[in-house]
C-alpha cells in the first residue's frame, strides 16, 4: 500500500500504461476516450490500493465486469426482486 509522501515511480508509471493499454485494446476501448480515462482512473486507485503487480492488475480488471457510470447502475426495473 503507498503512503502519503510516496512517489510512484517511473517503472510503476510505465507498467500501469502498459496495463491500460492491453486492457483498452482488449475491449475495443480508445485510450484517450471517457471509458478510456475511467478505466485508467480504476487501474490506478487499484494500484494506490496495493495491487502494484501487473497480473494483479490484469486479473482483477477482467474480472470485475463492465465500468458503469455512477447513477446507472440500477437504471433498469429490478422486478425478479419482488
Amino acid at each position: 500500500m503507498l503512503y502519503p509522501g510516496h512517489v510512484v515511480m517511473d517503472d510503476e508509471l510505465a507498467m500501469l500504461a502498459g496495463v491500460h493499454k492491453t486492457l483498452c485494446q482488449e475491449r475495443g476501448i480508445a485510450l484517450d476516450s471517457v471509458r478510456g480515462q475511467r478505466l485508467a482512473a480504476h487501474l490506478f486507485k487499484m494500484f494506490l490500493n496495493g495491487l502494484t503487480e501487473q497480473e494483479e492488475l490484469l486479473h482483477a480488471a477482467r474480472n470485475r465486469g463492465p465500468l458503469v457510470p455512477p447513477g446507472q447502475a440500477f437504471q433498469q426495473p429490478l422486478s425478479t426482486w419482488s
